[in-house]
């Protein structure tokens, strides 16, 4: 699988990157972010026309193994704290946007 993601409103791009993929895509709702303190974390998949799926699947990483791709949108995928009511968008103090996300185990995800 290749993700692509250029610079864009919601993230800074990644370049491509290219990884090995060992199950079918799934429906993903919430991840545990670990570059904070390990928040639970809404998410979903962005694009130029807004919010779109986000979705987990398997892949091979070099460091662990087995890690889940949680990728979404032409513009990567968007985070906001679970407890967050706001809705999705560019301008929502509290989210952010990442290309991607690579999550260790498969306990760090809530598929939808």
């Amino acid at each position: 699988m290749v993700i692509a993601v250029e610079d864009n409103p919601n993230c800074d791009g990644c370049g491509v990157m290219r990884f090995r993929t060992l199950s079918l895509p799934r429906r993903v709702a919430s991840v545990v972010y670990h570059a904070g303190e390990g928040e639970p974390c809404r998410v979903t998949g962005w694009g130029p026309d807004g919010p779109t799926p986000a979705v987990a699947r398997k892949v091979a990483d070099s460091g662990d193994g087995i890690a889940w791709l949680v990728s979404g949108g032409e513009w990567g995928v968007r985070l906001k704290a679970a407890s967050d009511p706001a809705a999705w968008a560019l301008e929502a103090e509290g989210q952010w946007g990442e290309p991607y996300l690579v999550v260790a185990g498969r306990d760090d995800m809530t598929f939808a």
